[in-house]
């Protein structure tokens, strides 16, 4: 209801601008792209739904990871200053999680550092592939 028909204000003047740290990273293509998809009927679904379901599920999340950890190698890519991605991710492995800070960026590390993400998984898979 406040972001039907308000998609381009909310993501270019809000969401991006304040989620991210790289100047320029997200382009006027990219948010255009993004308010295509979530202009589409129910387009704000799924991301509303994992906000909504954070608020909600807590208990029952935790019941489920005590009993059932992820039993494969886990990389986690978080932005700089801070810990959260590798934290919550050591949470819910069975392995170590292999951990990769990148400084100098936001929430949409794939966008504002799309070298340093792909870097990251080449060498996660080849470590996870190797002999």
């Amino acid at each position: 209801m406040l972001l039907a028909g308000r998609e381009r204000e909310f993501l270019g003047q809000f969401a991006f601008p304040a989620m991210s740290a790289t100047p320029g990273a997200i382009t006027d293509t990219d948010i255009s792209e993004f308010v295509r998809t979530y202009s589409r009927p129910d387009g704000w679904r799924g991301a509303i739904g994992l906000y909504r379901s954070m608020l909600q599920e807590g208990e029952e999340l935790a019941t489920v990871v005590a009993g059932h950890k992820l039993n494969i190698p886990v990389l986690a890519i978080g932005a700089g200053g801070g810990g959260f991605t590798f934290a919550t991710m050591s949470q819910v492995s069975c392995y170590p999680v292999r951990s990769v800070t990148l400084e100098g960026v936001g929430h949409y590390a794939a966008l504002e550092a799309p070298g340093q993400v792909g870097e990251a998984l080449l060498d996660f898979f080849r470590v996870v592939d190797g002999p």
